[in-house]
């Protein structure tokens, strides 16, 4: 009899697991290129790190479907009460170019202690003379050195 009902309940385990969907690209994609409470394309990355070569976090080149731009740092713990970090995104055209950091308006402020992440708002990439960097750096507050670096590749 406890066989019987312990083959039953197996079967229904196993049902169940081979039911559940499997994990969209929406949820497997979280947390990169995180803006605001939507999360769009990864272009390009590359680790922060500190001096002694220790990757930190990431800092992100990310792209919307409208081929808007934007720096995103994520961090792999938050921040200690002596750090601060920061996203910056420069966009080219023709030698000329552009900065704009999380600090900027439309970004949602630099990183403070206690969090993880921040974004700077978005540049427009919609004609194909713009090209984009980004670069993210982790700040002591106490020295105003900085503590871990990482840029991305310009690229478009």
């Amino acid at each position: 009899m406890m066989k019987k009902i312990m083959g039953a309940l197996t079967s229904a385990i196993v049902a169940l697991v081979s039911l559940s969907p499997p994990a969209s690209a929406q949820s497997a994609a979280a947390p990169n290129c995180q803006f605001g409470n939507t999360y769009s394309t990864l272009v390009t990355w590359e680790y922060l790190k500190t001096r002694t070569d220790v990757a930190i976090g990431t800092i992100q080149l990310c792209r919307d479907s409208e081929y808007k731009y934007w720096g995103f740092v994520l961090l792999n713990n938050p921040l200690t009460a002596s750090q601060w970090a920061d996203a910056v995104l420069t966009r080219y055209r023709e030698g000329l170019q552009s900065s704009i950091s999380c600090d900027s308006p439309g970004g949602n402020g630099i990183v403070l202690p206690g969090q993880t992440r921040c974004w700077t708002p978005k540049f427009t990439g919609l004609s194909r003379l713009y090209t984009f960097r980004a670069e993210g750096t982790v700040t002591s507050s106490h020295t105003g050195d900085w503590y871990a670096w990482g840029g991305t590749n310009q690229t478009r």
